[in-house]
This record gives structure tokens, sequence and C-alpha cells, in this order.
């Protein structure tokens, strides 16, 4: 018996040791400086990646726009060799950027810029420009498809088709 209750002390001993060591550790001061250490500089590395993904995110959109400008000129010119139109297409058939007609529908709405144009909000003071901008790129350029002028504006064909039906309902 006596063995089985010596067994016990020195488990708890044990113990008592170990508990001591871990709250002895909690308790430094030393951590309390080397974890806000690491916390400040997550936190530092945390902001430089969320800038870096937002100047991407701009030039991914900068490449979309591209992109759909120019699959819209080469569908054209296709469009023109295949029905022997080459003079026409290569005179003076000259189709205005998106950014071009963009850049002229928002001078007439004033502190509003193509980041608006194409952020997810849906405030008020956002909704004509938005609107007024994918019907002006819908009628300059034919060339775009509904879908095309969607991910432009980074939205759905259907909104640019709900957009488009509107004004000729009004019209």
């Amino acid at each position: 018996m006596t063995n089985h209750s010596e067994g016990t002390q020195s488990q708890l001993a044990r113990q008592q040791r170990h508990y001591g060591a871990v709250r002895e550790r909690l308790m430094r001061p030393a951590n309390a400086v080397v974890s806000a250490a690491a916390a400040a500089e997550l936190e530092r590395r945390l902001a430089a990646l969320a800038t870096d993904n937002a100047a991407k995110a701009r030039r991914i959109a900068a490449l979309e726009t591209e992109l759909a400008d120019a699959g819209a000129r080469l569908v054209a010119q296709a469009q023109a060799l295949l029905t022997g139109r080459v003079e026409e297409a290569e005179g003076g058939d000259r189709r205005p950027p998106v950014e071009e007609i963009v850049a002229a529908v928002l001078e007439g709405f004033p502190g509003v810029t193509w980041e608006d144009i194409i952020s997810v909000r849906r405030e008020r003071r956002l909704v004509e420009p938005r609107h007024a901008c994918m019907r002006a790129v819908y009628e300059a350029r034919k060339d775009l498809s509904l879908p095309l002028i969607g991910r432009i504006f980074r939205r759905n064909h259907t909104t640019v088709l709900g957009v488009v039906q509107r004004r000729s309902a009004d019209a």
C-alpha cells in the first residue's frame, strides 16, 4: 500500500513541477514582448499583402477591359474578312475604346470614377452613371456582346440587357 501512495505522491509532485514550469513560461514578460513584436510583424505583412492584392486587382480589371476590347476587334475583323468587306473595315470604321466612351459619359457625372462604376456598391448616386456608361458602350460598340460588356463592368450580361431594354422602353 505504501508503494501505491508513494507512486501517487511522486505523480502529484511531477504534475506540480510541470504546472509550475508552464505557469512560469506564461507569466514571463519576455514572451509578451516577443508576442507583441511577432503580432506587429504579422500585421505589417498583412497590410503589405492587402496593398499588393488591391494593385493586382486593378491591373486585372484593366487587362480584362483590354482583352474584351481586343477580342471584339478581332471578331469584327474576322466578320469583315468573311463577308469580303476588308476595305470597309480598314477604312473609317474606327470604334472608340471603351475607356474613351466611359470617360466621356463620366464627364457628366462629377465625382464618379471608373472604380465607382465597376464597384459592387449600389448607392443611388452610382446607379444612373453606371447605367449610362453601359448604354453608351452598348450603343457605340455594336461589336461587343452583352457578356463582354458585362465582364467589362463586372456585371452579369442580364444586367446589361435590362439596362439596354429599360432605355429602349423609356424612349
